[in-house]
């Protein structure tokens, strides 16, 4: 009996052990996929999970990619829709950004839970973009974006949690990788 005891101790601690190892690798996970005519790169957050933040690139130019971001907010603020189309203030790793969101889409969850999207200004060189943020992320080891008061604007009025990080190791690979979705295998190897 005290084998028994033993043997299925063991197997449910390496049950547990697998299951916490997926979980860890599941949230280091980054997505690469086709929507239409974008190929889009995403990460969760490790504040607020369900936080994405994203790399799009428009397949008939795969050279220049933007970056999305969104914000999940518990707060019951009646006016949240009159954030659609503006632009907001931020910081990046501690450094403010005036005017560097622009709210695409505010969309209703459920009956208390809203999500805001919101795109980084432009499309920049894929090369560039990556080379900047992850000469910048391996120096802080950190990506962070943080909503800002701005004129008219305080985010806690609408927020809960007004930053989130995302984690960027394995970033220049997903995006090779979506590239070659973009523009196909045998191009990438060329540009």
């Amino acid at each position: 009996m005290k084998r028994l005891a033993i043997f299925i101790s063991l197997h449910l601690f390496l049950f547990l052990l697998v299951i916490a190892y997926q979980a860890q690798a599941e949230e280091d996970q980054w997505y690469v996929e086709e929507f239409d005519t974008f190929v889009v790169t995403a990460k969760n957050g490790e504040i607020t999970h369900g936080d994405k933040l994203r790399f799009f690139m428009n397949k008939g130019d795969c050279s220049r990619m933007g970056i999305l971001f969104s914000f999940t907010t518990m707060k019951n603020h009646k006016n949240i829709q009159s954030l659609q189309d503006k632009t907001l203030p931020i910081k990046i790793n501690g450094r403010q950004v005036d005017e560097a969101a622009k709210v695409i889409l505010v969309q209703n969850l459920f009956e208390h839970m809203n999500i805001v999207m919101m795109q980084a200004p432009g499309l920049k060189s894929v090369k560039d973009m990556i080379n900047g943020m992850m000469a910048w992320y391996n120096h802080e080891n950190f990506f962070g974006i943080e909503l800002t008061s701005g004129p008219g604007f305080n985010p806690k009025d609408y927020f809960d949690i007004i930053d989130n990080n995302w984690k960027l190791d394995g970033l220049p690979e997903k995006i090779l990788k979506a590239q070659s979705l973009c523009i196909g295998p045998d191009e990438i190897k060329r540009t």
